[in-house]
């Protein structure tokens, strides 16, 4: 469907690492594993939903075996269309990374996952459940905030800057006067609580975003100027460092709407 794009994982061993490009959703059908995101601790297991959006940091931890898992992504501007038709704010970010399962909103996600799963084909079927999911999911953007361990704001303005300006030369100095702290301890912070540098997250951020912009068509020719790498020698070894192909590769596979960023 328009909009909306699937990938399901068997049996691996590896542990993900890096930046989500996308909104979305995963089940994980296999395997139990620990991993961190945007600063939290969370453990997935058989049925496990979780929650994704642009510029969501995740690392796994571990895995205690080969899993096995689906995501399910929709594109921003469904999401974006859901968000304004429902009256939900355009600013808000997710609360929490996963699903509880006792959350009735659980079961519009798992209705999709399972259509998807079982290889559905009646259009009508699909349409309504990427509706009542996508509902579901900007209804998580829009939830009011409880009390959690957050990254603390110092951080969140920082990486907030970093992703508002992808394209511009940012200044340790900069990050650091925007997120009202010194850069010593933005360094070590940043470090610590979401397991990479601030120079890493930015260069993951603009690949990212790269990879948006080549799936919106747009020549790899014209990409590094428009997300702030100084050509496109330096975009193109950061994209096969991280995505694990060429620029060139990843826009002209007709797979690249169902690829995985690490």
């Amino acid at each position: 469907m328009a909009g909306v794009n699937f990938v399901r994982l068997r049996s691996t061993t590896k542990l993900f690492r890096g930046m989500k490009a996308h909104y979305g959703t995963s089940l994980t059908l296999a395997g139990r594993a620990r991993s961190r995101v945007d600063g939290n601790d969370y453990a997935q297991s058989p049925g496990t939903l979780g929650l994704k959006q642009p510029g969501q940091i995740h690392h796994d931890l571990e895995r205690d075996a080969p899993g096995s898992f689906q995501l399910v992504s929709f594109d921003a501007e469904l999401v974006e269309a859901s968000r304004r038709a429902l009256d939900h704010a355009v600013s808000e970010r997710l609360v929490d990374a996963q699903v509880d399962p006792q959350d009735d909103r659980a079961r519009s996600l798992r209705r999709l996952h399972d259509l998807v799963l079982a290889g559905a084909t009646d259009p009508f079927a699909l349409e309504v459940a990427v509706t009542e999911a996508v509902s579901a999911f900007t209804s998580f953007l829009a939830a009011p905030r409880r009390p959690r361990a957050r990254l603390r704001s110092s951080l969140l303005r920082a990486r907030q800057y970093l992703l508002d300006h992808l394209a511009d030369k940012v200044t340790l100095d900069a990050v650091a006067d925007y997120a009202r702290t010194d850069k010593f301890h933005l360094c070590r912070e940043f470090s610590r609580e979401l397991g990479l540098p601030p120079y890493a997250f930015l260069t993951q951020a603009r690949v990212v975003r790269a990879s948006i912009l080549l799936r919106r068509g747009m020549a790899p020719s014209d990409v590094a100027s428009r997300v702030g790498f100084c050509d496109q020698s330096q975009m193109h070894r950061h994209f096969v460092r991280i995505v694990g192909c060429t620029p060139g590769i990843y826009a002209g596979t007709r797979m690249r709407k169902h690829f995985v960023l690490p």
